[in-house]
């Protein structure tokens, strides 16, 4: 049964302390609708964000219009055997502009497929246990489709393979994970900045005790050949306090990605306290990380809480934690440290659900409007790919400017249990003697393709396909970068006449497609395993891109 309503939301009540920011609209009711973990993604694809509840019988979607939101329920045909009763993922599976959804409740899980935001249909094949605490999608083995991974409570996590028609079934080939139980939260992030993913899975297993293997979170570092490697200890982020979410973002604007974990444990052994780990990568040179909570200002010792997410909702270039601690908002101050704020909420899906340029919170029934009153700028940028998985999810994109460089991911399921935009937002701020300039976005597909939009105008959505910006390789080929011997049979040595600061390379084939990809820790590449051919070898190094053909015997 459909049913079209129009909400207008109003009644703005400041929630905040007299130093506050941030303000939120008192919590405007929506319809009730009985639904599980909140979501937040365009459903029609208008480049619109909407809300998305689901039941364990109907699917409810406030589309978002001009004048508010029209809201219509659909019963999928056949129906789902699962509600998100603990998570929820979104993405474009079968590649058709619509996105489609994975449904995570305690025993299986459902994929929901989109037809054109007019039906819906489940797919209900996999019928294996798993107890699914957190789902996300992303283009695991980057051959430019969607695939899936499930945290699993009760044992090893299962990885979802697309078979490049829109299926997925499970196989535990895509990703080899510990054969574990306590998995409760996945993201992936490309935390050594090699542009590919990895993957970290935050754990908690009920009733282990300290040091427990299934309650030490794991690092799995994406080896560019299809494979990955745990590395948690190494990084210095192998943390068992009972870990219930750890975010990934550049929360000190210097380039790469830090975290934020939160943790349970309160026993006396233990180092029972929450972790906000700062990347060394763009200070030393590698990827490792430093607890540094006891100079935040964020409550180290305030256990329990199992959500948190991140977003920069005053807009002043900074991004900021929201989270279920004794101050739910933590404002970032942009030298790492913040200032917590009482909210009246604590955790939800993110997004900009009226189109105003700020980040709005909707929790269950309930959405609360971002009413900051500042005049900081903005841009959101909605990536649609082509080589790439649909939704660009993997992307890394930068925004660089005169408040210097700030970087975002698209990912589809980050946070516990709640699913926020695929669109990306940047804040840049403002000074009382001029306004912000952003120079250029740049956005590093999953493919390898690189688009760089110069001067984008503020205060309004991008929307970018993949290769629309980009530079052909004759426009970026380049006397500065020498291979030798050209042709090669094993060795590909380079030569360049400046200092690279972490650089980058991929190889591509003749026709476009990228078969390798790692970071440049010497002046020669290994490429025996390549077929005889010719290849094109690009290198990045902080922004600077250089292009060079050679053959391979």
């Amino acid at each position: 049964m459909n049913s079209r309503i129009t909400l207008f939301i109003f009644s703005l009540i400041t929630l905040s302390s007299i130093n506050a920011q941030v303000s939120f609209s008192a919590g405007t009711s929506l319809s009730s609708f009985s639904g599980g973990q909140s979501c937040i993604v365009d459903m029609n694809n208008d480049q619109l964000d909407d809300i998305v509840r689901v039941s364990s019988s109907q699917i409810n979607i406030l589309f978002q219009t001009a004048s508010g939101f029209t809201e219509q329920s659909f019963t999928p045909s056949p129906q789902q055997q699962n509600s998100p009763s603990w998570s929820i993922a979104a993405g474009d599976i079968n590649a058709d502009g619509f996105n489609d959804l994975l449904l995570g409740g305690g025993s299986s899980v459902s994929f929901i497929y989109n037809n054109d935001a007019a039906s819906f249909s489940a797919d209900n094949s996999q019928t294996d246990y798993i107890f699914s605490q957190r789902s996300t999608f992303a283009d695991i083995n980057n051959d430019g489709h969607l695939d899936a991974f499930v945290c699993h409570d009760v044992d090893q996590s299962h990885p979802y393979k697309n078979n490049g028609s829109g299926v997925l079934d499970e196989d535990q080939s895509l990703i080899v994970t510990a054969d574990l139980a306590g998995n409760y939260a996945a993201v992936w992030v490309d935390y050594d900045n090699d542009r590919d993913i990895d993957l970290y899975i935050t754990k908690c297993r009920q009733g282990s005790s300290h040091g427990d293997i299934e309650r030490v979170n794991l690092m799995y570092r994406n080896n560019g050949d299809g494979t990955f490697t745990e590395v948690a200890g190494s990084l210095g982020i192998a943390d068992g306090e009972q870990s219930w979410i750890t975010v990934f973002d550049d929360l000190d604007n210097d380039g790469d990605m830090d975290a934020f974990v939160l943790n349970h444990y309160s026993g006396s052994e233990a180092d029972n306290s929450n972790r906000y780990y700062r990347n060394n990568l763009m200070e030393t040179g590698t990827a490792d990380f430093t607890d540094i909570i006891g100079l935040t200002g964020i409550a180290a010792n305030d256990l329990g809480a199992w959500e948190a997410n991140v977003g920069d909702f005053d807009n002043d270039g900074d991004l900021d934690i929201l989270s279920e601690l004794g101050k739910e908002l933590y404002l970032n101050n942009g030298n790492n440290s913040f200032t917590g704020q009482d909210l009246s909420l604590d955790e939800g899906a993110i997004g900009d659900v009226d189109d105003d340029g700020d980040l709005d919170v909707v929790y269950y029934n309930t959405l609360y409007t971002n009413n900051t009153s500042n005049s900081n700028d903005w841009i959101k940028i909605n990536t649609i790919g082509i080589q790439s998985n649909r939704n660009g999810i993997g992307a890394r994109i930068e925004a660089t400017g005169s408040f210097g460089k700030q970087i975002r991911e698209v990912r589809s399921g980050h946070g516990f249990g709640h699913m926020s935009s695929l669109s990306t937002h940047f804040g840049f701020g403002a000074t009382e003697v001029g306004r912000a300039s952003v120079d250029a976005i740049t956005i590093y597909w999953p493919s390898g393709t690189v688009d760089i939009i110069p001067n984008p105008t503020l205060n309004t959505t991008l929307t970018v396909t993949e290769g629309e910006y980009s530079l052909s390789v004759e426009e970026a080929l380049t006397d500065d970068l020498i291979l030798y011997p050209n042709p090669t049979n094993n060795i590909l040595n380079l030569s360049y006449p400046e200092q690279l600061q972490n650089p980058v390379y991929s190889v591509f084939n003749i026709s476009g497609k990228r078969v390798m990809n790692a970071k440049l820790n010497s002046n020669s590449i290994d490429v025996s395993g390549l077929s005889s051919g010719n290849y094109i070898l690009r290198l990045i190094s902080e922004g600077k891109i250089q292009y060079q053909k050679f053959i391979k015997q």
